[in-house]
């Protein structure tokens, strides 16, 4: 996995990916990984772009929980979820790297999908409060096995807020604070295992800066623009390159043609 080779185009394809995944997740609040990962993946594989994520993602979403109202009532009320997501990621995230590119891809592509639906089609089962322990640590335990795998757990964090039915700007703070702490895991995970590797250093502080710029720009577009156009044409692009995915791994699995 050396991407050192063509280091000049892999830079500036990694910072435009991640500017163009800033302005995602500056509009919607959300998928930062999922649009950055997305567009990686036509240019490198599918565990160099995980390895390439865990910088940016980090600090994105340390700098979004930073302007939560009150990190310490977040913290607290959602502590079932983040205990469930950490350690079911510390464990997965160690397989990543063995389970190899198609396995990723395949994986990453359904949970996209899955994305797409909850986002597309809406979720409208509403959650019971006396079952909110419940759903904490079996949402939080889904996310852990796409998270370690795919580095992408913010499905079942947005099917979880959809059920309490939270507030705009409290889904952004606590999406904030539970992607921030499954990047904890997940690191321990890949840099262990070799998905993240130290020559990616530099195009993950690059990921980032870059990625902040278009969070910026994203938050200022987001009064300015249709937020649910925009979210729909977002939905569809994910729908065809998702579905791109499975059937190239499906293609080098022999399973098709």
């Amino acid at each position: 996995m050396d991407i050192l080779n063509n280091g000049n185009e892999i830079a500036i394809l990694v910072g435009l990916a991640y500017f163009i995944a800033g302005i995602v997740k500056g509009v919607i609040g959300i998928g930062l990984p999922t649009t950055s990962i997305t567009i990686m993946t036509f240019f490198i594989s599918p565990l160099m772009a995980l390895g390439l994520n865990l910088i940016p993602m980090t600090v994105t979403n340390i700098w979004q929980f930073s302007k939560a109202d009150d990190p310490k009532k977040i913290i607290k009320n959602y502590k079932y979820f983040a205990l469930s997501l950490v350690l079911c990621i510390l464990i997965t995230s160690f397989y990543a790297n063995e389970i190899g590119d198609n396995v990723v891809r395949i994986i990453f592509a359904s949970a996209v999908l899955l994305f797409v639906s909850v986002n597309f089609f809406g979720f409208n089962f509403k959650m019971n409060p006396k079952h909110d322990v419940f759903w904490q640590g079996s949402l939080g335990t889904l996310g852990g096995l796409f998270g370690g795998a795919a580095s992408i757990w913010a499905v079942p964090v947005t099917m979880y807020l959809l059920m309490k039915n939270v507030k705009p700007k409290h889904f952004v703070d606590v999406s904030g604070f539970l992607i921030t702490i499954g990047c904890i895991p997940v690191s321990f995970g890949y840099i262990a295992t070799g998905v993240f590797q130290p020559n990616m250093f530099i195009y993950g502080a690059l990921g980032s800066v870059t990625a902040l710029v278009g969070f910026q720009l994203g938050e200022k577009l987001r009064n300015k623009i249709n937020a649910k156009t925009f979210k729909n044409l977002l939905l569809i692009f994910f729908s065809i390159a998702a579905l791109k995915m499975i059937i190239q791994s499906l293609i080098e699995f022999n399973v098709l043609f």
